[in-house]
């Protein structure tokens, strides 16, 4: 008897202890499970990362685990196409739905553009206006068409070497000759305030300063909050001017930053995340205009300079032979790749064909062996004739005694090749266009061609107008007799340019006159082409296009105060007149809107109606190109005009969306609050609607029930339960009432788990 009792009670005590070490690894799977859903959501992706791929070996099926192990991914490596995978096998089952808009940042990020763009509108449909603006998605889909354009024809650099380096210093790896001056911390160097999560800004700071010197830096705006490039003058020995901001041609909502001055006093470079970026820091450079005493509209690098990740600090040397920039594509956190280049490319541009080829490219593998003696060689020329040589002009804007001659033909001489490097795809083009009988592909074709001719004519028109500057400098030298042009080959040079500049001008532009010439068949048979494919947009009055010659003329005129659509919509300003326009000043731009109110002359005109500000953004650049280069951006609702930030808000419009855990952990962070709940989900044919009512009539109050109608059924979920046992019971009384099965499922915060590792935590 005894030993009957001694059994029993060891027996107790072994079930007792079993069961209470049971207890805790439940609790400390169900904290760990927290653990990783709250770094998460604050954003440590590396931290969270060893539980979800733990929880992948284990359940690697489950949706809920490739989401967050996806997501996890692309933030904390590099292996973009595993989080593709992952992501791509949650998206098509039952996981949160922002699950598109990172596999959306996936394809970005691997140069996929248009699956990009049509995973991110997929999470447009049905995100709230909150989730849209939180994670910029507007934002992101600009970025992908802005790369769509940026990839399509592109130059491949020379890479001389590339390194890493940290990005607390990472301008120290920078190698060119002849810059004189350092780079610091600006908020060491001026002593500027700075706080927790302040963004690096890096100061350019030549050697030898004088009075009036000029330093570009980047700062906060203080109204946006976004950063901007600004310029400061030095005073004296111990004093600087108050910071100027250099203007909204140079700065936009989003930030910009690393600026750098070349040493032709003319030319800055900047990293920006507005302007027409495909991700991160785009690099941008702008030429200073000494005659209007304003700086020209950004100009992108373009690709592969830049990249879906942040691109900055492009730094070229005083003769603009190398430059050198870092980038953190393919890099990890703390990073950067610092890449040596040739600064000025004049190589042809090349078609793009597949992503592969756009990944190989925009890797920069080191492909030129950099000849050492020539480098020598004229790093010592450029000291024996510095840059400020040719003429020196003292203006009221901070460019004291810098070469605005020197700066003006290096302007023209870039903008030339430019146009050059763009006639030779078009030679090819042409060729092609020959070749094809397909009526689609040659009008997809004929687009491309009258694309690029009138990007040639923008840049032949740009230099044209900065060798007729030079001209008139070198006449005032001349009439002066201030200063003797002694270099002959500098002469040489520019008329030679000239010369064959001129040839090159008169035969593009009598290849984009409105009306074709007689013997110009060619170009006529390529407009009737693109005439033809337009004219099925023609019926809709939305978007923008540009045809030659124009539809508008003395018996379709431009509408005055046409009725607009109702809702919220976009169109472009391109001006207020005094007088009516004849529409030929527009240069193709369709469909034209005019307003013009009771009592008033002046005619302000429009270009474009756009559904959403993105539409508009990304036709700006085509409008600025038309030769209005203030042309801006106008929100209308139900007509009138209103505030650009309102439309934003008011342009998607809240949808519904069913979502089983939202009701439970929306706004919860604490851990205490994060809990597994089960719920009931199931359908009926639609003739079985009326067994909805008895549904409810069987559900307690602490539970509720959501109905949504298809077109080929019902479906209902209903929820919460804190156990298994409980949902299964309402399962069996759900399942007796509509004779058809219904499935039990386990969530945890948003997204569902594995039954089975539920209960184990949860009983």
């Amino acid at each position: 008897m005894k030993k009957y009792i001694l059994y029993l009670l060891f027996s107790l005590v072994y079930f007792f202890s079993v069961d209470t070490l049971a207890q805790v690894n439940d609790a400390a799977d169900l904290n760990m499970m927290k653990e990783a859903y709250l770094n998460v959501q604050k954003g440590n992706y590396a931290e969270a990362l060893p539980y979800y791929q733990k929880m992948l070996d284990l359940y690697p099926k489950d949706p809920s685990y490739n989401y967050y192990a996806g997501r996890c991914i692309l933030f904390a490596e590099n292996d973009y196409q595993k989080a593709i995978q992952l992501l791509r096998y949650a998206s098509v089952r039952n996981v949160p739905f922002d699950v598109y808009f990172y596999l959306g940042l996936a394809y970005l990020q691997t140069y996929q553009f248009e699956d990009a763009i049509a995973n991110f509108r997929w999470f447009e449909k049905s995100g709230s206006n909150r989730e849209l603006r939180e994670l910029g998605v507007l934002n992101y889909i600009s970025m992908a068409q802005n790369g769509l354009y940026l990839i399509k024809y592109f130059q491949e650099p020379e890479i001389y070497k590339k390194q890493t380096a940290y990005k607390d210093d990472f301008y120290a790896s920078y190698e060119l000759e002849g810059l004189e001056g350092r780079f610091f911390n600006r908020y060491l160097y001026l002593n500027h305030e700075r706080d927790s999560l302040a963004e690096q800004s890096v100061i350019f700071v030549p050697n030898f300063m004088e009075r009036n010197e000029v330093l570009y830096f980047s700062a906060k705006n203080k109204k946006r909050g976004d950063y901007d490039i600004f310029r400061i003058t030095r005073l004296d020995n111990d004093s600087w001017s108050e910071p100027e901001n250099l203007g909204d041609r140079i700065n936009t909502p989003f930030d910009e930053n690393y600026p750098f001055i070349h040493a032709d006093g003319a030319t800055l470079y900047f990293a920006s995340k507005g302007h027409y970026s495909m991700g991160g820091y785009d690099l941008y450079r702008s030429s200073w205009d000494w005659e209007t005493q304003q700086w020209s509209e950004p100009e992108n690098l373009d690709f592969p300079i830049n990249s879906p990740f942040d691109d900055i600090l492009f730094v070229a040397d005083p003769n603009k032979e190398f430059a050198c920039f870092a980038s953190d594509r393919n890099q990890l956190d703390n990073k950067y790749q610092i890449y040596k280049i040739k600064a000025e490319n004049q190589k042809p541009f090349i078609e793009y064909l597949n992503t592969e080829q756009i990944k190989k490219v925009a890797s920069l593998d080191v492909n030129v062996i950099q000849q050492e003696k020539k480098t020598t060689q004229k790093t010592a020329d450029h000291k024996k004739k510095p840059t400020t040589s040719v003429i020196k002009r003292e203006v009221n804007d901070g460019f004291i005694r810098k070469a605005e001659y020197d700066s003006l033909l290096n302007r023209a001489v870039q903008l030339q090749l430019k146009a050059d490097s763009t006639r030779w795809v078009i030679d090819d083009k042409r060729a092609v266009f020959e070749k094809t009988t397909d009526g689609q592909e040659r009008a997809q074709i004929g687009n491309e061609i009258i694309e690029l001719e009138q990007k040639i004519y923008s840049l032949q028109k740009q230099s044209d107008i900065c060798y007729e500057k030079v001209r008139e400098i070198e006449q005032l030298n001349l009439a002066s007799n201030k200063l003797s042009y002694k270099s002959e080959t500098k002469d040489e040079v520019v008329e030679e340019i000239k010369t064959e500049e001129n040839k090159k001008r008169e035969k593009v532009q009598g290849s984009i006159v409105e009306e074709p010439k007689d013997n110009d068949l060619e170009k006529a048979e390529l407009q009737a082409v693109l005439f033809e494919n337009e004219s099925i947009e023609d019926n809709s009055d939305f978007g923008l296009r540009v045809i030659l010659p124009t539809k508008y003329n003395p018996k379709n005129p431009i509408k005055i105060n046409e009725q607009l659509p109702n809702g919220i919509i976009y169109m472009i300003q391109l001006g207020a007149f005094s007088s009516a326009k004849n529409p030929s000043v527009f240069n193709g731009l369709e469909p034209l809107t005019c307003l013009k109110k009771e009592n008033s002359n002046i005619h302000k005109y429009f270009a474009g109606k756009f559904y959403q500000i993105a539409e508009a953004e990304k036709k700006l650049p085509t409008v600025k190109s038309k030769g209005f280069k203030d042309a801006y951006i106008v929100a209308f609702n139900d007509g009138k005009i209103i505030p650009i930030n309102t439309a934003v808000k008011l342009e998607s419009k809240e949808k519904p969306v069913i979502n089983v855990q939202k009701k439970d952990v929306e706004n919860k962070t604490e851990k205490e609050n994060l809990e597994i709940i089960y719920v009931i989900q199931g359908e009926l044919a639609l003739e079985n609607k009326l067994m909805i009512d008895s549904i409810k009539n069987i559900l307690s109050e602490d539970l509720d029930l959501f109905v949504k109608k298809n077109a080929n059924d019902i479906r209902f979920i209903v929820n919460s339960f804190k156990t298994f046992d409980d949902a299964f019971k309402l399962k069996t009384k759900i399942e007796g009432i509509i004779q058809r099965d219904v499935e039990v499922h386990a969530y945890f915060a948003e997204s569902q788990i594995p039954i089975d590792q539920a209960r184990k935590i949860t009983e």
